[in-house]
Parts: structure tokens; C-alpha cells; sequence
């Protein structure tokens, strides 16, 4: 056995007698199992979030199905059934049958429950499907039509009124009673729900037959539309007003008629009336179409002629429309389907304005579509086709859910979805299907997240992110582009401020600053990290959003000012005499500093004058496109151009020239030739920069307008990138002085004494070393920009548009989860979208931290080889 005291020999090459103490060797081993046990854990949490990340969003991608078909037989020799519509629970289901009654069944067996008569035996001609709110039309043949209510009534009759069997009901148990059903909720109450209809008064539209008849109930009161036999088409709307101190309602009835074009032959086979109730259409089978503009009901005009099938040999078979009634379906004989919405373009040749465009198309069936049926909470459609198939579709996402065929194999007459979006009804032969619908999520697509998609009233495709709105009617948008463009729009305009200042402070604080006045600032500016980003917030919104606001002419020019003070300042410096210059030389930060508020004032100055001179004495309403031209704008793109183009001109050109004629000038007269070299240069530059914007704004035309530039909000990127600039500095600035500090001191010192001067040192000798130190600290401060939350979020105006205006807001990933996760109801399409944007931030997050660690590998293999 080896001597526990054996020679051994250390990484320096010597000799060492003694081996390590038991307590060493222990405290080594266990901090390795530490150690190792740290990072392990590191990846097991973050690989965890992404795992439940992951888990929360795959399901927004599940595919929908139909299932649990459940079919009720025909009653033998009954009437045809027209329309039909499931009450709120799935337990039953109303048609209207050709001899104008309703029949209420039971859907689980097919039990009929009643049978109403509300029209008293008159047989309707024409009827309008049930709206949202339960309102319909009846017309007749002897000219009349009437409105009319459908609904099924709730009540929760008490326990002791129930007849004995069912007060046993258990719970989720249903029973039929009269002439409804009767089910326990899982807290034990009873509830019942019966079908009530009622019809008004009908009201006399001539003496021809009614052929097709629609109703909408916007606010003002329900708008009528009536096409009679003779091809009048009548419109009326009802008015009515309520006494707050009699409680009486009076009503007021406002009709009118338009006789249909003579150049269109025959009768249409459709008519629908818009939800606004301010448009008909009336649509022939061979898809012709004629749009009514209604908003006055005594005088309606034709507005708009369309074709609504353009396709030469294929007819109209179908037209409905989806909730709210503002988009159109239009179905054919070749299977295809399309959606139609009003837009109002700006060089509309339309009465009103709007043009009926067709917006898009939806995946195809293989055979002519016969029915169809909207949700009244979504935008699914179901329609049956002529071969017995039945499509479940969404409009917004446009693609199929889910498809199936009816047991008979024969085409549906009616379809209805019921109100919750969980079951489908299909009314074959008179027999009764019903599927289970199990779609959560049918609005999310890889297109509606990624690409534009066009929404009804939109003038064309657009990435929107809006996921609430105060009306019922709303269709939610969840693209997440606005959201990630707002992200990288912080993070640009953060990091052009903070990145440069971060950097060339540390480059300073290294190779300039005097070792005691480093021991000091260094400190305090890595104090600054420990801001809370909620207090930066606070002070953006409520302080420096308002400065920038009432002085933007004197900011905008503080870019200009500020630097050139600075620079002035260093040419200032020159003309000092050696001697007393090498004596305050610990001075020179305070005199650096000393220009800053020179730079201010040079703003202030100047500001207004370039107010007056060029964005015509009201910058707010230059950049609102009221007046002037853009000349301005151009400024302010072009003249950080122009300066650097004129430093790289003066650094590779004016200076070599300079260094070669001054090798005999003394001091001073070196100072005053460069002072004038840099006021020339500065000169030039505004010159130059303002002689190409005139250039642009005036013969060529250009207005950057609408583009960098543009209307300004008081809370905008402008504010966010100065602010959020404070908040990655910090910990930038630490990173890359530590690895300068790092680079050895014998490199510095061989370059100095070889005749460099710090400057060309610091660039050539210690930044190439430090390289891979500085890109790592570039990249902590953009990581941390790209998660900032509380900053965007109060200073941003958490607007979600995609605009690169510095003078507008945007909206962040983080910010948006901040802002709209506490609302979201669990496991809704919105929470679980949340977190599919808070996958988006992870995903950037680790692409962005792979390709820094990549690139940061081959700044330290070069630097190596150094």
C-alpha cells in the first residue's frame, strides 16, 4: 500500500510531501455532488416549464369529431319538416312542419311533447329562421306576414309540486312533463324547459303571395323584409317606444317598397336582411344578386349588383349567414363554399359606400350543398350535401372540423346546432340525428395564429390580436404576430439606446477612467441593476411620457445636440496647453461631464427652431399627416446616416491627410485645425442630410409618413427605449468591463510601449480578447429586454398594432400575459393561447441564448488563438 505521505507532484511542477486532508478531500466530493446536482436541477426545472407549456397548449391543436350518433325514426306520412332548432341543453328539439306547426320531441328517444299551433291553421308560405334573440317571420299567400317569438322557457318549479315518480328524478336525470322536459341539476334542482311561440298580428304587404320573407332585430327595432309574387320587394320596421311613466309601449310601423329590376327574369329563391338591418339581398339560383340599401326603410334603392357564383355552369343552391348576420354562405351545386362580407373601400362606386366582396373560400364538398346552419355563438357552420354528407366547418379558421354521413345515406332538409356548440341536429326524411360535437378549439390554426386572416368588416387579410369586446356578436382574434413583432420592436429600440452608452461606458470605465474613480462609478452603476422594473415603469408612464410630449421638437434635437457637445468638448480638451492638460487630467470626466448640460441647452434652442423650420411650427400635426411635407422625417432618418458616413470619410481620408502635413505643427495649432475639421464636418453633415431629405419629400415624392414615423401617442416605443435602455445597462455594462478587465496586462502594456495610444489599444489590442465577454453581455441584456415586462406594460400603451412608428405603442408577449392572463377562464381557447404566446417567449428565448452560445464559442476559439 502507498504511503499516505508519498511524494507527490502539483500542477506547478514542484514537489509536495503532504496529500490533501480527509476534510479537503470530503468538502471537494461534496461540492462536486453539488455542483452536479445544481445544474442537473437547472435543466430538469426549465426543461419542466416547457414540458407543462407544452401540455397546456397541445390541445388547442386536437383534432374536432363528431361522435355518438343518436337517430329517432320518422313519424309515418307526416308533414315536411322545414326548419328545426335544439334547445339549450341538448334534451330536445323543435321543427316547424309544412303545415305550420311546431313539434317539440324528445331527442334521446323521440318522444313528442306537444304539438303547437300558433298560426291557427294558416299555412305560412315563407318563414325566416329564428334569430339569436328567437325572433322569426311568417308569410302568407294572401299577402300578410307577421313576427313572431321562439324560444324555449326556463322555470324551476318547486319540489312539491311535481307529481311523486318525479321527485326521485336523480340527478342529470331528465323526465317529460308538461310538454317539456323536466331534469335535475347536480345541485339537486329542478328545472324545466317548454317551447313558447308566439306570432303577432299579421301585417298586410298587397294582394300577391308572399314567395320569400327575412327579419333582423338590430337596436332600433326589427326591420321586415318581404318579397311578394308580383316582385315588389317591401321592407318595414318596427319602432317601439316605451312610457317610463305609464309603462305603455306604442309601436310605429315605417314601411316601403322597390319593385325588382325588369332586366332579371323570374323569381329569386333567396332573401336575407343584414344584422344592422340596413341591407337585403335578393339572389336568384343562378347566382345574380341584388343588394338593397335599406337604412331608410319608406324609400329602399338598389345599392349593388353581384354574382354571387362567377363560375360559368354553377348554380346557387344555398344562402345563409353566420351569427350576427353580416356574413354570408354561399353554397353551389359543385359543392364549393364561400363567405361574403360588406367592406368599405375608399374608391367605393356602391350608393353606400360598401362593397359585397367575397372574402374567402372554404374547403369544398364533393357534391351540391343543400342546407346549412350557423352557431349562434361562433363561427361554425354545419352543411348537408346532396350525397348525405354532413360538414362541421369554422369560417375564421377556414377548414374542416369534421365530416360524417346520415344513417339513411339520403341528404338532410334541415340542420341546427345547438346553442352551447355541442351538439349538431340532422333532419332526414323526416328522421332525426344527433351528434356530439367535441371541438374546444376550433378558431386556432397555424393560419389564424401566423398568417392574416380576413374578418368580417376588415377591407383585407390582417394579423389582429383582439381577444375580448363589450358587444355578443364579437369573433375573437388571436393572431400571435403582433405580439412577437411588438416584442422585437421593444427589444430593437431598447437596445439601440442602451447597447452603444453600455458598451463604449465600459470600454471607458477600463482603459480611461482613473482606478479610484472606477472604484467608485463602477458601483454605482451596477446599483442601477437593482431598480425595480415596476418603479422604471412608473417613472416612464407618469413623468417622462408627459416631458416627451410637451418638448418631442426638443428631443428630437437633444440627439443631435447632445453628441456634438460631447464631442465638442473632447476637441476643447486638445487646445488646453500639455503640460496643464497632463495636471487635470483626473478632471476630465467632470469636464466631460460638464457638456451635457450644454447639449440640453443647444436643444432647447434649437428645438423650436426646427419645429418652425421644418415640420411647419406643429410637429403633432406633421407627424398626423396635416400639414407640411416630409422633409423632417427624412431628418430624422438620414441625419444619423449622414454623420456616419462623414466620421468613416474623415477616419479613412481627412485624417491620414491631416497626420501627414502636422507632423511639424505644435499643439495648439493641431487643436485648431481639428476643431475646425470637426465644425466643418458637423456643418456638412446637416447640410448634406437636409439637401437629400429635400430631395426626397420634394421631386421624388417620398413622405416616410405612415411608416418610422407617424401619429404620436403620448405612450410610445420612443419612451419605452430610453427606459427600458436604463434597465440593460446595468448588467451589460458589468458583464463586458469584466471581461476587458480580464484581458491581461502585458498585452496593454506591450502595445502602449510599442507606441499606441490608449485608444488604439482599447480597439486593437484588448476589445479583439474580450470579444466573446462582450457579445455574452450583449446578449444577457437583450435576453432581459426580451422578457421586460413591467415596463412595456405601463409605459408601452399596450396597443397589440404592427407599425415601426417610434412615436406609437405596441404591445409584448410578456405584457400580454400580464395583462389578460388573470382573465382568462382555465382551459378556455384564450387561456390555453396564453400560454402558447408564453411558448412563443420560450422558444424565442432559447433560439436566441443557443445562437449567442454559439457565436460566443467562436469569438473565444479566435480569441484563444491570439
Amino acid at each position: 500500500m502507498e504511503s499516505r505521505n508519498q511524494e507527490q507532484r502539483a500542477f506547478t511542477g514542484r514537489t509536495r510531501i503532504r496529500s490533501p486532508k480527509r476534510s479537503v478531500l470530503a468538502a471537494d466530493k461534496t461540492a462536486r455532488w453539488v455542483i452536479s446536482i445544481g445544474g442537473l436541477g437547472g435543466i430538469v426545472a426549465v426543461s419542466v416549464v416547457g414540458l407543462f407549456l407544452l401540455y397546456v397548449v397541445i390541445p388547442l391543436f386536437r383534432p374536432s369529431q363528431l361522435s355518438d350518433a343518436a337517430t329517432t325514426d320518422a313519424a309515418d306520412g307526416g308533414p315536411a319538416i322545414l326548419s328545426a332548432g335544439i334547445d339549450e341543453f341538448g334534451r330536445q328539439a323543435w321543427t316547424l312542419r309544412a303545415d305550420g306547426t311546431f313539434a317539440v320531441e324528445r331527442l334521446d328517444s323521440g318522444e313528442t311533447l306537444a304539438v303547437l299551433d300558433p298560426m291557427a291553421d294558416r299555412i305560412p308560405v315563407a318563414w325566416s329562421h329564428p334569430g339569436d334573440d328567437g325572433s322569426c317571420a311568417f308569410g302568407f299567400a294572401d299577402g300578410s306576414a307577421a313576427l313572431g317569438n321562439l324560444e324555449f322557457s326556463t322555470s324551476f318549479p318547486p319540489e312539491k309540486s311535481l307529481p311523486a315518480p318525479l321527485r326521485n328524478l336523480p340527478a342529470d336525470g331528465a323526465a317529460s312533463y308538461a310538454g317539456g322536459v323536466l331534469d335535475r341539476t347536480p345541485d339537486g334542482q329542478f328545472r324545466l324547459q317548454t317551447l313558447a311561440v308566439s306570432i303577432d298580428e299579421p301585417a298586410d304587404f298587397g294582394s300577391a303571395p308572399v314567395r320569400l320573407v327575412d327579419l333582423s332585430s338590430p337596436p332600433q327595432g326589427p326591420v321586415l323584409a318581404v318579397l311578394t309574387a308580383d316582385r315588389m320587394l317591401h321592407v318595414a320596421q318596427v319602432t317601439r317606444q316605451r312610457n317610463l311613466l305609464t309603462g305603455k309601449t306604442t309601436s310605429r310601423l315605417v314601411r316601403g317598397a322597390a319593385p325588382l329590376p325588369d332586366d332579371i327574369e323570374g323569381m329569386p329563391g333567396y332573401l336575407i336582411v343584414n344584422g344592422l338591418g340596413d341591407n337585403a339581398l335578393v339572389a336568384w339560383k343562378d347566382g345574380r344578386a341584388l343588394r338593397f340599401d335599406i337604412s331608410r326603410p319608406e324609400s329602399p334603392n338598389l345599392a349593388e349588383r353581384v354574382d354571387l357564383t362567377p363560375v360559368e355552369g354553377v348554380s346557387l343552391t344555398s344562402l345563409s349567414s353566420l351569427t350576427g348576420k353580416t356574413s354570408l354562405v354561399v353554397g353551389d351545386d359543385a359543392g364549393g363554399l364561400e363567405v361574403w362580407f360588406r367592406i368599405r373601400p375608399v374608391a367605393a362606386q356602391t350608393g353606400d359606400g360598401t362593397v359585397l366582396t367575397r372574402a374567402f373560400a372554404l374547403p369544398a364538398g364533393d357534391s351540391a350543398v343543400v342546407a346549412t346552419a350557423a352557431s349562434a355563438r361562433s363561427r361554425m357552420l354545419a352543411t348537408a350535401h346532396i350525397d348525405g354528407t354532413v360538414r362541421l366547418l369554422h369560417a375564421t379558421s377556414r377548414r374542416e372540423l369534421a365530416e360524417i354521413r346520415t344513417p339513411g345515406g339520403t341528404a338532410a332538409s334541415a340542420l341546427a346546432i345547438g346553442p352551447r356548440d355541442d351538439v349538431l341536429l340532422a333532419v332526414e326524411s323526416g328522421a332525426k340525428s344527433l351528434w356530439r360535437i367535441d371541438a374546444p378549439h376550433p378558431e386556432i390554426s397555424l393560419t389564424t395564429l401566423a398568417e392574416p386572416v380576413w374578418y368580417e368588416g376588415y377591407e383585407e387579410p390582417s394579423l389582429v390580436w383582439q381577444s375580448s369586446s363589450a358587444s355578443d356578436d364579437f369573433e375573437p382574434k388571436y393572431s400571435l404576430m403582433p405580439l412577437i413583432f411588438g416584442t422585437l420592436k421593444a427589444t430593437l429600440y431598447c437596445m439601440l439606446f442602451g447597447l452603444p452608452l453600455a458598451l463604449l461606458a465600459a470600454v471607458y470605465t477600463n482603459e480611461f477612467l482613473h482606478p479610484r474613480l472606477k472604484a467608485r462609478i463602477k458601483p454605482t452603476v451596477e446599483l442601477m441593476a437593482s431598480l425595480p422594473s415596476v418603479v422604471l415603469g412608473f417613472l416612464a408612464a407618469l413623468v417622462f411620457a408627459p416631458i416627451v410630449e410637451r418638448s418631442l421638437p426638443q428631443v428630437l434635437a437633444s440627439f443631435f445636440t447632445v453628441p456634438t457637445a460631447f464631442l465638442l468638448g473632447a476637441h476643447l480638451w486638445q487646445l488646453i496647453p500639455g503640460p496643464t492638460a497632463a495636471l487635470l487630467r483626473h478632471w476630465k470626466p467632470l469636464a466631460i461631464l460638464l457638456m451635457l448640460p450644454l447639449g440640453i441647452a443647444g436643444a432647447e434652442i434649437l428645438g423650436p427652431v426646427l419645429e418652425n423650420g421644418l415640420y411647419a411650427g406643429d410637429i403633432m400635426a406633421w407627424l398626423d399627416g396635416q400639414t407640411g411635407d416630409g422633409t423632417g422625417g427624412w431628418m430624422l432618418i438620414l441625419l444619423p446616416l449622414s454623420a456616419l458616413t462623414a466620421a468613416v470619410i474623415q477616419d479613412r481620408l481627412v485624417n491620414p491627410w491631416l497626420r501627414s502635413v502636422s507632423q511639424r505643427w505644435s499643439r495648439l495649432r493641431f487643436a485648431l485645425v481639428d476643431l475646425l475639421r470637426f465644425a466643418t464636418g458637423v456643418l456638412l453633415t446637416a447640410a448634406v442630410s437636409l439637401t437629400a431629405s429635400w430631395l426626397l419629400a420634394g421631386p421624388i415624392g417620398w413622405d416616410p409618413r405612415g411608416s418610422i414615423v407617424d401619429t404620436y401617442v403620448q405612450r410610445n416605443a420612443l419612451v419605452v427605449g430610453f427606459v427600458m435602455g436604463f434597465a440593460v445597462i446595468p448588467i451589460i455594462y458589468t458583464m463586458a468591463e469584466d471581461a476587458l478587465a480580464s484581458v491581461p496586462d502585458h498585452l496593454r502594456a506591450a502595445s502602449l510601449g510599442a507606441g499606441a495610444t490608449p485608444w488604439q489599444t482599447a480597439v486593437r489590442v484588448i476589445i479583439p480578447p474580450a470579444m466573446s465577454g462582450l457579445f455574452s453581455a450583449a446578449m444577457i441584456g437583450l435576453g432581459r429586454a426580451v422578457g421586460e415586462t413591467m415596463i412595456v406594460l405601463m409605459a408601452a400603451g399596450n396597443t397589440p398594432v404592427m407599425d415601426w412608428n417610434i412615436f406609437n405603442g405596441f404591445r409584448t408577449l410578456s405584457a400580454n400575459i400580464a395583462v389578460e392572463l388573470p382573465e382568462a377562464v382555465q382551459n378556455s381557447t384564450h387561456f390555453r393561447t396564453l400560454f402558447l404566446a408564453a411558448l412563443t417567449l420560450f422558444v424565442l428565448t432559447f433560439i436566441l441564448n443557443t445562437v449567442a452560445e454559439a457565436v460566443r464559442l467562436r469569438f473565444r476559439r479566435k480569441a484563444y488563438q491570439l
